[in-house]
């Protein structure tokens, strides 16, 4: 192969390294890009690895047990807390090393694309005599596509936030090339040895997010398709174990561990946030898996020859039919968060945005050389290859552009660093056993360096789950010694009364009356806050405040 054919996935190759070098040096130099890049619920982990480093167990608040997390990236945040970094130095270090992970998935993806791209043979033979300058122009606008798409602010903090898709997208990337490489053939594509590294791969995707076992359902039915297409009977048995076996292992292992330490075989976290399952979400459900087979079939049909296609976008059309198992996940697995869950979180859908990248790269691939094979022969290279700059590249620098801006936008992150702040008050003024809560524990506990019970439950023991199922929350914190709440609300005459009603709610009137607020920390945010009250978005005024109240000065309701 010439240096020419291998230039396209040099050059990709190169602009995923760039766009690591400068995120690496946002995360490094600026000073709030932690506070920017994360979200409150990172500081769970931070929070949960540093107890865990200094040998207090698997809490977050120092006095119960949780297993609201995934524990591939927990165990991998211990050893930077355990070799004594901490504070905001220590979220740095665990940022940059996510930032490190993105760019090993990116490199992924490029390496794919660039393997796909090969060296334009089919438009060096359809323009011969200017076939090198038009593939040169292919290549710059492909990898201002992935600089422009890998790039985007938005797109980074799905990867690069303290939370557990900032590793999980290095095994979605391997996986996918593994799929692209063996053209969807995991049977009888590759070695044993191969195999058997798929399997790792798939076992630390569960590790990283307990959501990926959809992601080896979705690979399971694929590879039992592919044995009966190729008739391979009980000749099937041994790759199949060599694929699954660790995998299922694996999750066995996590549930049991979770009973055994915990009580409770599934995250607290995922039950809290769970949505009761009724006929309407079962249906759906039932409707997206159906559409998510016929995707999978459809990719299968054409892997196998099955069927036909356009062969105009022949590279995109190929990954998508390669990795169309995946695809599928994709569909479940945003169905899943939409009708199972509570909430709807960038994090979630990282396997998603994955692969998007992916497919985004191998389309503007085809389209470019499309745009050139088809234009007429005196055509310049500005009159083939504007349309495409105009049509692809705008709208993705346009994103890049308001995206940037949002993420630099102060007010943004200012509700992160009122929670810094309120939590470095508190670690300096108030004692170091007193016990207090917040829905928004993640940042203000991490820095008070304080007991802080998470009222979400998501960072809380199976107990607090389920005295709020049996209602009684009020025993529970008041067993712990609770004295107080810190949380951000919308100030009304110095008062927090969506705080001030939930202390009333469980502790009594007399209590709820006598609760004051011995600090504030006010500030302007421009986001989307949820509350007791519902939800609300938008440039506002709000404030982080400490009520303190005693629990003693009223007797316990029934």
């Amino acid at each position: 192969m010439t240096a020419s054919r291998l230039r396209p996935a040099r050059v990709l190759i190169w602009t995923a390294v760039g766009v690591t070098a400068v995120w690496l040096a946002i995360v490094v130099l600026w000073q709030d890009a932690p506070f920017a890049l994360t979200f409150d619920d990172a500081f769970y982990y931070f929070g949960i690895a540093r107890n865990v480093a200094h040998g207090h167990g698997s809490t977050f608040d120092g006095i119960d047990p949780t297993n609201g997390y995934h524990p591939l990236w927990m165990l991998m945040a211990v050893p930077v807390y355990a070799a004594g970094l901490d504070g905001t130095t220590a979220v740095r270090v665990l940022l940059a090393l996510q930032v490190l992970i993105f760019g090993g998935a990116l490199v992924t993806i490029a390496s794919v694309a660039g393997r796909a791209i090969a060296g334009w043979d089919r438009l060096r033979r359809s323009r011969a005599d200017d076939g090198d300058h038009l593939a040169r122009w292919c290549t710059v606008i492909v990898a201002a596509a992935l600089a422009l798409g890998a790039g985007n602010p938005f797109v980074v903090g799905v990867f690069v936030n303290g939370l557990e898709s900032g590793v999980l997208v290095a095994f979605d990337a391997l996986l996918l090339a593994v799929g692209a490489r063996w053209r969807g053939r995991f049977l009888t594509g590759g070695s044993s040895r191969a195999r058997l590294g798929v399997a790792v791969l798939l076992a630390l995707a569960i590790l990283a997010r307990t959501d990926s076992v959809l992601l080896v359902g979705a690979l399971g039915l694929w590879c039992l398709a592919e044995a009966r297409q190729e008739g391979l009977g009980r000749r099937a048995l041994r790759p199949l174990v060599e694929l699954f076996a660790i995998p299922l292992v694996t999750l066995t292992g996590y549930l049991v561990s979770n009973q055994v330490q915990f009580g409770i075989w599934l995250q607290i976290s995922g039950i809290v946030k769970r949505q009761p399952l009724n006929p309407a979400r079962g249906a759906v459900m039932v409707v997206v898996s159906l559409v998510a087979l016929a995707i999978g079939r459809w990719g299968f049909r054409r892997m196998t020859g099955a069927a036909t296609g356009s062969r105009r976008f022949r590279r995109v059309a190929r990954f998508a039919a390669s990795t169309s198992w995946y695809a599928g996940f994709c569909l479940v697995l945003v169905a899943y968060y939409q009708v199972l869950q509570t909430q709807q979180w960038p994090w979630y859908y990282c396997p998603v945005v994955v692969y998007v990248l992916s497919l985004l790269v191998l389309g503007v691939a085809d389209f470019a050389e499309l745009a050139v094979v088809d234009a007429s022969r005196g055509a310049s290279v500005g009159r083939a290859l504007a349309p495409i700059a105009l049509i692809l590249l705008v709208p993705l620098f346009v994103a890049f552009g308001y995206q940037t801006r949002t993420f630099v936008d102060p007010h943004l992150r200012s509700i992160e660093l009122a929670n810094r702040d309120a939590g470095e008050w508190i670690s300096a003024n108030l004692p170091p056993d007193v016990v207090l809560a917040s829905w928004d524990a993640g940042v203000v506990g991490y820095y008070s360096n304080r007991s802080m019970l998470n009222l979400d439950g998501v960072a809380n023991s199976k107990e607090f789950y389920d005295a709020g199922v049996h209602g009684t929350v009020r025993a529970f914190l008041e067993s712990r010694g609770l004295a107080g709440i810190v949380n951000h609300g919308t100030p009304v005459d110095g008062e927090d009364p969506e705080t001030r009603a939930f202390i009333t709610r469980v502790f009594g009137p007399t209590i709820g009356a006598g609760a004051r607020v011995i600090q504030a920390w006010p500030f302007i945010y421009s986001g989307e806050t949820v509350g007791s009250a519902g939800s609300s978005s938008g440039m506002r005024e709000l404030a982080v405040m400490l009520y303190q109240f005693d629990t003693t000065s009223s007797p316990a309701s029934g």
